[in-house]
């Protein structure tokens, strides 16, 4: 081949180079996975505060003296379950404390409640201290234990959080027969609150009113 022939051949061959670079597609974007969106939980967070770990107070408290000495009209006594307007419903009742009293003769656990209407209850003995809703067993002091619900009541405004009864244990002083109170927490209009006895003792349960509180007696051995 001579130079002038190689000459031409090698711009051939530069001319398609250039073509091929100036044709061709332009080259693919790198793909990328589409940005994934996290879901959020739009379920409206209960206000059932006391009965949140966040809010409840791991603390034992110590409760107020009781200092109602008001006797009920019927004065009769019994171990067996004792329930009043159950389970109720609707009720504008908030929880806002817990007393306890030493009497003659038996021990008063008073809860306080705020607001109006009529409370609903269920008292009665139980053979373990079952938290409701978790289905969690916990240890109470005492070889009894009496199960306490209280209905009628509302929700808290989350304003009133702080003035409403805190889910936890609550230590009693100087009763006879009552050794421990423990707050499981406000849920669905209702209360439990499961109380660790000596024995399984007759108790009797009633209202008081202005302001409205629920009452229950322990007999004294």
């Amino acid at each position: 081949m001579s130079r002038s022939t190689r000459a031409v051949a090698v711009l051939a061959v530069l001319a398609t180079l250039a073509l091929g670079a100036c044709g061709g597609d332009d080259p693919e974007e790198p793909q990328t996975s589409p940005a994934v969106t996290l879901g959020t939980n739009t379920a409206s967070p209960t206000t059932a505060a006391p009965a949140d770990p966040a809010t409840t107070d791991p603390t034992p408290t110590t409760a107020p003296t009781a200092t109602e000495t008001v006797l009920p009209e019927d004065d009769s006594w019994s171990t067996a379950e004792n329930s009043s307007n159950f389970p109720g419903g609707g009720g504008d009742l908030l929880p806002v404390g817990v007393r306890t009293g030493d009497h003659d003769g038996f021990d008063r656990v008073v809860f306080d409640l705020s607001g109006s209407g009529q409370p609903g209850w269920r008292v009665t003995y139980v053979e373990r201290a079952i938290e409701d809703p978790s289905g969690e067993e916990i240890t109470l002091e005492g070889d009894a234990v009496s199960e306490v619900i209280i209905s009628g009541l509302r929700m808290p405004e989350e304003s009133e959080f702080d003035s409403v009864l805190r889910a936890g244990p609550i230590d009693v002083d100087d009763l006879d027969e009552v050794e421990v109170i423990h707050v499981s927490g406000l849920f669905e209009g209702q209360l439990q609150v499961l109380i660790g006895l000596e024995s399984e003792v007759p108790f009797r349960v009633f209202v008081l009113q202005d302001p409205v509180r629920l009452v229950i007696d322990y007999q004294d051995d």
